[in-house]
């Protein structure tokens, strides 16, 4: 199972129990308890073919891109070797299969499997009902099934993401998105800015691997982000390219160098809108390709000189005590109002997270963040972030 189940379900760093662990969370069969070092265990309790005990787990550590773990504790004896196998068994379809072999049997009797998180067989989890895990333990013992429900998998997974502050990155297990694993490139340094270089892209850093069936053939079940009021522009953009030859130079360099976009695997898939209005360009570029928090970075070009380009900065809440950056999951710019909204999905089912607004200073042109709304709650039900509860206002600067 070392790169299948493990895979499968998502975790935390290997690390053995937690000695203060903080409360735990009850997600319809699954719950969830982090520890002050936010290693986190989502785990279930199963039934077994000869009625013993058994106890599902998936475990991750906080570190950036740490490996999930996937922990099998039945009652019956493991030994190294044994082989486990996982089915995933859902409406449309069942039986996916995934194995692995056991090298090393841990305290408490526990098989465990680590690696990245699938994002196809995530998908598959989410929407599956059950999950049948049979172990092979040979001689006169043979093959134990164990059935564990998946109802409240996606739940606390998202809360292990939220609990890891993985929401809207690319080692995030539900709430995937393209922000980077640290957080180091969320934010454009003011003096960063590159010379308007050649077309040639070869120093450009490589697209990320992942597996692409997910995204090319979703379920018929997914639900589309809600189309918020203020991104109804019946006029559409002022124009769409789908290839980075068709960027300006400045602005792929900005991609490039600034903010480590992947702008030959984004352009294709999203496209970037660029609006001109007299002598200046506003471009809106996908940096990163994401399932369901798509990141964009806002550039303004002058052709005539473009050594007067610049990308455009945001802000967080006061409270947050974070810098201005760059990148805006699933930006939306009002060429109209020239104003820039974001929302940050917490979920897969778009039933939840945060929304903020900015609006354009006209005499700096630089952009302050107006209104900041966050729904926490994935309940299911849907409606346009706009109608999210309010976090933040700018009337509590007191200006």
């Amino acid at each position: 199972m070392k790169k299948l189940l493990l895979t499968a379900f998502i975790s935390i760093a290997l690390g053995g129990p937690a000695t203060a662990e903080l409360a735990r969370t009850t997600y319809g069969d699954w719950s969830i308890r982090c520890d002050e070092n936010n290693y986190c265990i989502a785990e279930t309790e199963g039934e077994s073919s000869n009625d013993e005990a058994f106890r599902l787990k998936v475990e991750r550590g906080a570190k950036p891109g740490g490996d999930v773990f996937v922990t099998l504790r039945p009652t019956t004896v493991l030994e190294v070797g044994m082989r486990a196998r996982i089915e995933i068994e859902s409406l449309e379809e069942e039986n996916y299969g995934y194995f692995g072999t056991a090298s090393k049997v841990y305290t408490g009797n526990e098989m465990t499997f680590g690696g990245d998180a699938d994002r196809e067989l995530i998908e598959k989890l989410r929407l599956g009902e059950d999950a049948r895990i049979q172990i092979d333990y040979g001689g006169s013992t043979g093959t134990l099934t164990y059935w564990v429900k998946l109802s409240g998998l996606t739940h606390a997974l998202l809360k292990m993401d939220e609990e890891q502050d993985r929401i809207g990155r690319l080692d995030a297990v539900v709430a995937w998105g393209g922000l980077p694993a640290d957080g180091t490139v969320a934010i454009a340094p003011a003096t960063a800015k590159s010379a308007p270089a050649s077309k040639d892209t070869s120093s450009a850093v490589p697209a990320p691997q992942r597996d692409t069936t997910a995204t090319a053939s979703p379920p018929v079940d997914d639900l589309p982000p809600p189309v918020m009021p203020s991104q109804d522009a019946s006029s559409g953009p002022r124009g769409l390219v789908y290839t980075v030859d068709e960027l300006p130079e400045s602005v792929q360099m900005m991609g490039y160098r600034t903010l480590n976009c992947q702008l030959t695997e984004t352009l294709p898939a999203y496209g970037a809108q660029f609006y001109a209005e007299g002598d200046v360009e506003t471009w809106i570029v996908p940096c990163t390709v994401a399932d369901a928090n798509v990141p964009y970075f806002m550039a303004i070009h002058i052709p005539f000189n473009p050594s007067l380009d610049e990308w455009k900065e945001f802000e967080t809440p006061p409270d947050f005590n974070q810098p201005n950056h760059a990148l805006v999951n699933n930006l939306f710019f009002d060429p109209d109002t020239g104003q820039v909204t974001g929302t940050t999905y917490y979920s897969p089912n778009f039933d939840c997270g945060a929304y903020e607004r900015h609006e354009v200073m006209a005499e700096s042109g630089d952009y302050e963040l107006v209104e900041y709304l966050e729904k926490s709650n994935c309940d299911g039900v849907f409606g346009p972030p706009e109608g999210w509860p309010l976090s933040w206002t700018i009337d509590e600067m007191g200006g």
